[in-house]
């Protein structure tokens, strides 16, 4: 691409009285070229480079994490540190700056939904984090967080894995708790629910048909599609 220096040069030339094809002898550029530039209404700009960042590959690892339970930099930085990143920390807080000026706007944007009494429930896990044992070793403790559209109404139930029957397990749990369940209730894409686009895990989807509730799922990295109960897991 030329230069503004090169542009000017040929509308000088122009206003001098020298047609295109000396123009285009005295540059060196093609007549095309030359046609082109004294059509054109401004001066030709550089596309703005981007750079590349030893982030990008992170980009989404951090962007999903921070979505879902707001850590800072301090606690995502080793996270990635383990996956490979050799960057400073300094990119990190910048990324994390623009994901929540991103959320500053699209909460300004968002219109609150609220559902009627017995209509919608909002579910979802929560990593505790780790807990030493008196032998000496450690377990990984997760909660279990189901809380009701209208009500706000919360049950949360701690356990020791994530598994599809563990899950069955909580959601009895909550209806006992509760005394009863909803038409339908919100997920994410979590792995025990979720096994593929627009596909649901056989086993859940025989416990939701017998209780007759309907799996609804929410929009990925839009968790305040299920703001409720991403509220209650924070």
């Amino acid at each position: 691409m030329l230069n503004l220096d090169q542009f000017m040069n040929i509308r000088f030339l122009q206003k001098q009285g020298h047609s295109v094809r000396e123009i285009a002898r005295l540059t060196g550029h093609s007549r095309n070229t030359v046609r082109k530039l004294l059509r054109a209404k401004r001066a030709p700009m550089p596309a703005p480079r981007v750079r590349a960042s030893k982030l990008d590959p992170y980009k989404p690892y951090l962007t999903e994490r921070w979505q879902a339970h707001g850590l800072s930099a301090v606690r995502l930085l080793p996270e990635i540190v383990a996956q490979g990143f050799a960057g400073s920390p300094q990119i990190v807080r910048r990324f994390l700056q623009t994901l929540k000026a991103t959320r500053h706007t699209d909460q300004a944007l968002t219109v609150r939904f609220e559902t009627p009494p017995g209509e919608q429930a909002q579910c979802d896990w929560a990593e505790v984090g780790r807990y030493p044992q008196p032998d000496g070793t450690s377990i990984r403790v997760y909660a279990f967080v189901m809380v009701l559209g209208f009500s706000r109404y919360l049950y949360v139930e701690f356990t020791r894995s994530m598994t599809l029957a563990t899950l069955i397990r909580c959601h009895q749990n909550a209806f006992a708790f509760f005394g009863g369940w909803p038409r339908r209730i919100l997920y994410d894409n979590m792995r025990q629910v979720v096994v593929g686009p627009e596909r649901i895990n056989a086993r859940f989807l025989d416990f939701t048909r017998h209780h007759g509730f309907e799996v609804k799922r929410c929009r990925p990295y839009r968790p305040r599609t299920k703001g409720k109960v991403e509220r209650s897991v924070s």
